[in-house]
């Protein structure tokens, strides 16, 4: 038996509006179309499918068998159309995005500057920023999205989770922990400092049972340099110690080449990391799909 999917679907718009008419203003093709094309189905399927009663049309029992698989047959292919639609649709344009410079030592950010090669008709513009310039650059419409640590209170914006960000106390030797050991004094600690630290040493400070003293004796940086990099390279080379993102120097610390401080207090401090965009606005679908590379690359890479 061949069914034809277009009378299925001239008979699928007759059993919704109930007359021919109807259904062929529906589908905009004549009303002999659809008498004929019911009429072809019949005769596929060996009984009739409409009975007229009055001016109703009445549909057999053989109808309302045949009215799920059309509906379901139909559907299978407007999905698989729309599928194949959506992978000739070109994307092309701008994609802006902003985050901190921590971002760049993560697994899923290599992946995704792996994958832009996917994407030849888009063009990135990521910024660096510390956290409060990203959430002004997102308020003012200058990013599409961005990404936040800590957690943050902007009417305009709207944040959901994607991963959590550990720190550590780190210096290329143990010498430089003397001010965090029972006795010491914080504001004592050589402290290398870079844009963003403040967030960073406040949550780690905090957990460690530091931020009390640390609060009204905040230590004077011994370096302050312009980029995370910097300041991990000065930690490197014996300048003093970071409050560093742990996956920024985890090679570091795996080989002792850097060595981490724990007060025993707490096994790892950490914050959220968001990705935050304005309520309300509608992305264009070449930044929604940097945003779902994203996402996933995180959860192949963990």
């Amino acid at each position: 038996m061949d069914i034809e999917l277009y009378g299925l679907r001239i008979f699928y718009q007759v059993m919704t509006d109930k007359t021919f008419s109807a259904a062929a203003k529906a589908l905009r093709i004549t009303q002999p179309t659809v008498s004929q094309q019911i009429a072809k189905l019949e005769t596929r399927l060996g009984g009739k499918l409409f009975e007229r009663v009055g001016h109703d049309l009445i549909p057999t029992h053989l109808a309302k068998q045949l009215h799920p698989l059309a509906c379901s047959m139909i559907e299978m292919v407007d999905e698989f159309s729309e599928q194949l639609q959506s992978q000739r649709v070109s994307l092309r344009g701008p994609v802006q995005y902003a985050m901190p410079e921590s971002c760049q030592w993560t697994p899923h950010y290599r992946r995704i500057m792996n994958q832009i090669a996917e994407l030849p008709e888009v063009h990135f513009r990521i910024e660096i920023l510390p956290n409060e310039q990203i959430i002004k650059g997102l308020v003012e419409g200058q990013f599409d999205f961005g990404f936040v640590v800590g957690e943050r209170v902007a009417p305009e914006l709207r944040f959901s989770k994607f991963s959590d960000e550990a720190y550590s106390a780190a210096a290329s030797s143990k010498n430089f922990f003397k001010p965090l050991q029972p006795g010491g004094k914080i504001e004592s600690l050589r402290l290398i400092t870079y844009p963003g630290w403040e967030l960073f040493f406040t949550t780690w400070a905090n957990a460690h049972g530091y931020w009390k003293s640390a609060r009204s004796k905040l230590p004077e940086p011994a370096v302050h340099i312009g980029t995370l990099a910097g300041a991990i390279h000065a930690v490197q080379e014996g300048a003093g110690a970071g409050i560093i993102p742990t996956h920024c120097i985890q090679d570091e610390l795996d080989s002792g080449r850097l060595l981490e401080w724990k007060s025993g207090k707490v096994a790892s401090v950490s914050n959220p990391v968001y990705i935050a965009r304005r309520i309300g606005e509608k992305l264009p679908k070449r930044v929604e799909t940097v945003i779902e590379m994203l996402r996933k690359s995180k959860a192949d890479t963990g």
